[in-house]
This record gives structure tokens, C-alpha cells and sequence, in this order.
């Protein structure tokens, strides 16, 4: 069994790169060509740094370990989230007298959900009616004085219109959200924006539809922003949807069987039997229903496009995994001597764990103060303040790997997931997670192992691994 050392360190060479002018102007540079076009970028330039600015994720240098740049799309946002839809738990709500108008509001349009309304107004006011915001804001949905105006009824018929009024509050943020969803449908069909509908709506709710009209689409997605905080709570007010205790769901829907009979996905023919065998000396701490729990949380993981493409990305995940754990047998990074090369003391939540407290963990080997805090915050767990729970919860193990994977773009131009899907090859998963430290001649012995890895699993699984395996 070889050693591999965890290049736990990777993260601290791409993952913690700062959303500084100087790095956003040369992805810019590097996606759209020199020369004439070099004014363009600029313009192009201001108007990120504005609207980060605008939706308050413009501090954070990296989140989770890269800039929220050209490779965190809104589709990311909807691989871990979801759409908000399915059936509402309003047992959950904090105060029932919200239930009825919220499941009312709803049915303003297709768009929007309980549950979505429901998340939203957890992060607007904490489910506060009388709260008043610093803009004049007023209610429990907090809007402008201006929105209300035009959006609010007497919807609870008391004989006045007030902000202040649960139901006129909630009624009003539903017709405010679903106007703008009118307008961005419209923008989206003429191709004068990109991005996911949803995504954009909420962007337009806290920035102003202009200020999304001129971004060009719903790109700019810090883990800090306002819609991945409001989509990060969709799960919570959905009943069918995976909460800490319960048996989770698989991609299809379906409640997994955990024990030797369960494939997840369904149809990848990863039993458990399989995964042993895949990997003979692992940890037992990398358990199969752990990865069974976390695969539920990201349903497009292994679930986007057809048979071989799915089979491809979750062989292309297991042979990284494969190759930053040692074979899933180490679940802390092994070099003790740089445990305290991993804390960004300038992030305004600091690193309250402890110094070294933030090293590599777990099967992609998260790593940085940056990355535990954008990990926790997208996945509902405080991993800034423990961090041992990497270490200490196989499922939140999991969990992490596959957030990695599904939302980081490393030095790469988009996410691993984004790479094995659209077409660019195993090669450009290498490049998302390891960046030039491997590609491009950095170390072609760990890239060649990454690939021994990923013909293994493919054929293990029993699809072809495709082209394009080197970067």
C-alpha cells in the first residue's frame, strides 16, 4: 500500500485565493483574450466588484477555498440546494401563525414555494413581524418601504395595509418575488442573462433587479451571498427532504437500504460489496452509509446525464478521494509539521478552533480556516468552531468531499463536477482539485496516479473512461 503524504496543502496554493481585483481581472483576461477586448474586461471588472459588494460577499477571500468566480455557477447552488419544492414542514416554522399565509403567498406562481418563503424570511428577519431594517425595511419579509408600497393588500382583511401585518407582509414578498421572476424569465429567453431563474430572483429581492440586469446573469456566487443563504435553508422547511437523524434519500428520491444490497446511485452498481473492494485497506472510519447520507444531500452529483457520464464522475470522484486519502485509509492529513500553515488570521471570524486546528481532514483533505467556515455555513454544521467533527462524523466527512467537488473551482476555470459533466475530461478534475501543483508538468507522477485510480474504477464499474485524462 503506498503512502500517499495528503496534499492537504493544495488548498492553501488555490483554495485561498483572495476575490482581489488582480485575480478576477485575470480570469477575465484569460476567458475572453488580450489586446482590444482587454477594455471590455474592465468594464466587466467594475460590475463584479459592484454587485459583490452589493450582496455582501465581496470580503471573503476564497470562502471555501476559491474565489466564487467564473466557476461557482448558480447550477451549483441548485446541485446542493435544491429547488425549495415538495411538501412543506410547517412544523417546523419557529411561530404557527405564519403557516397559513405562507402556504397561501405560495401559490402566487410556479416559481416559488413554502418552503422557499419560509427560508427567506428566516434570513430577512428570523420570523421578527415588528422588525425594522436599516433602509427604512419594515416586517416580518422586510421590504423596502417603496416595494411594499406597490405590493402590499389588506391580505388578513383588517381594514389596513401595513408591513407590519404578517400576512400582508408575506403576501407582498411573494408577488414582489414573483414579479421579478417575470422580468428575469423574459431577460433569460431574450439571452440578455445567464443563470438559474431562482438564483437570479433572489439576487434581484436584495440587490435591485438593475444591479442584476447589468451583471449579466447569477455568476457571481460567494457562499456568503444572499441567495445560498436563503437556498441553504430550503431543506430545512421540507419534509421529504434528509435532516440529522433520519434515513436519508438517494438521487431517484427513493429511501436508501443501507447494507450489502444498496447501489448508490441508483444503477451505478456501487454496492456496498463493491466499494470494500474498491477499496481493501480503507479506514473503517470511511464508512458506506456515511457516503450513502452524503450523496444525498447532492442529488445532481452522479445524476447528470447519461449512463457512462454518471458512472464517469462518481469513478472520477472515488479515484481522487483514492488518491488524497492513501486508498481511504487516512483520515487526518499525516504531516503533522504544517498543521499550523492553515489559519488565515485575517478573516474577521478568525480561527477560533486554534491555530493549527484547520489542517487536512477527511477524503478530499479539507483544509484552511476559509474552507471549514464556507464548508459549515453550506451544510448547516459549525465547522469553524470543531472542525474535528471531519474527523469525528463519517457522513460529515463525506459531506465535505462532495461539497468540494461540487462547488470549488481550485485554479481550474470550473468545479470537478462541472468538468466530468460537461465534457472536459477527467484530466480537468485533476486541475479543479490540484491545480498547477500537478498539471501542466507541476507533478505528472501524482497525475498519473490519479489516473491509474480512475481507469480502475471505471472498469470496476463497468463504463469507459473517456478521453482527455491528463492536464
Amino acid at each position: 500500500m503506498r503512502v500517499n503524504k495528503l496534499l492537504a496543502a493544495k488548498h492553501a496554493g488555490q483554495s485561498a485565493l483572495k476575490p482581489n481585483a488582480t485575480n478576477i481581472m485575470l480570469a477575465l483576461v484569460g476567458l475572453i483574450g488580450f489586446g482590444p477586448l482587454i477594455a471590455l474586461a474592465v468594464v466587466a471588472l467594475v460590475v463584479i466588484i459592484a454587485i459583490i459588494a452589493v450582496l455582501g460577499g465581496a470580503s471573503s477571500p476564497g470562502g471555501a477555498g476559491n474565489q466564487a468566480g467564473s466557476g461557482a455557477t448558480s447550477d451549483m447552488i441548485t446541485a446542493m440546494t435544491g429547488d425549495g419544492k415538495g411538501t412543506f414542514a410547517e412544523d417546523r416554522l419557529p411561530r404557527s401563525d405564519v403557516a397559513e399565509p405562507i402556504k397561501a403567498a405560495a401559490k402566487e406562481c410556479d416559481l416559488i414555494s413554502p418552503a422557499i418563503l419560509a427560508a427567506q424570511i428566516e434570513v430577512e428577519s428570523g420570523f421578527t413581524p415588528d422588525k425594522v431594517g436599516p433602509n427604512g425595511e419594515q416586517g416580518i419579509s422586510q421590504l423596502p418601504p417603496d416595494v411594499f408600497t406597490k405590493y402590499g393588500k389588506d391580505d388578513d382583511n383588517n381594514g389596513r395595509t401595513s408591513a407590519l401585518d404578517i400576512a400582508d407582509s408575506i403576501h407582498a414578498q411573494a408577488r414582489y418575488l414573483c414579479a421579478l421572476a417575470k422580468d428575469l424569465k423574459k431577460l433569460l429567453d431574450e439571452k440578455k442573462l445567464t443563470g438559474d431563474l431562482l438564483t437570479l430572483t433572489l439576487f434581484a429581492y436584495r440587490a435591485g433587479l438593475d444591479a442584476v440586469t447589468k451583471s449579466g446573469g447569477g455568476q457571481l456566487v460567494d457562499p456568503q451571498s444572499y441567495p445560498v443563504q436563503v437556498r441553504s435553508r430550503f431543506k430545512k422547511y421540507l419534509t421529504d427532504a434528509p435532516s440529522p437523524g433520519a434515513s436519508p434519500t438517494v438521487s431517484d428520491g427513493t429511501p436508501p437500504v443501507v447494507g450489502k444490497k444498496q447501489v448508490v446511485p441508483p444503477g451505478s452498481g456501487l454496492t456496498e460489496a463493491r466499494f470494500d473492494a474498491m477499496f481493501p485497506s480503507r479506514n473503517p472510519f470511511y464508512t458506506y452509509d456515511g457516503l450513502v447520507a452524503a450523496m444525498a444531500t447532492f442529488p445532481a452529483f452522479a445524476g447528470t446525464g447519461d449512463a457512462t457520464v454518471k458512472g464517469q464522475e462518481l469513478a472520477a470522484f472515488l479515484a481522487n478521494i483514492d488518491h488524497e486519502s492513501g486508498g481511504l485509509v487516512y483520515v487526518e492529513e499525516i504531516n503533522q509539521s504544517v498543521w499550523g500553515d492553515y489559519c488565515d488570521a485575517g478573516q474577521p471570524y478568525g480561527c477560533p478552533a486554534g491555530k493549527t486546528a484547520y489542517h487536512g481532514r477527511g477524503p478530499i483533505q479539507l483544509s484552511w480556516n476559509t474552507n471549514y467556515k464556507a464548508a459549515g455555513d453550506a451544510l448547516g454544521v459549525d465547522l469553524l468552531g470543531n472542525p474535528d467533527q471531519v474527523k469525528n462524523d463519517p457522513t460529515v466527512a463525506w459531506r465535505t468531499a462532495l461539497w468540494f467537488w461540487m462547488t470549488r473551482s481550485g485554479a481550474g476555470s470550473m468545479t470537478a463536477h462541472a468538468a466530468i459533466t460537461g465534457g472536459a475530461g477527467f484530466g480537468e478534475t485533476i486541475r479543479s482539485i490540484n491545480g498547477a501543483r500537478e498539471c501542466n508538468g507541476g507533478n505528472a507522477g501524482q497525475v498519473q496516479s490519479r489516473i491509474s485510480s480512475y481507469q480502475r474504477f471505471t472498469a470496476a464499474l463497468g463504463v469507459e473512461p473517456g478521453e482527455k485524462l491528463s492536464c
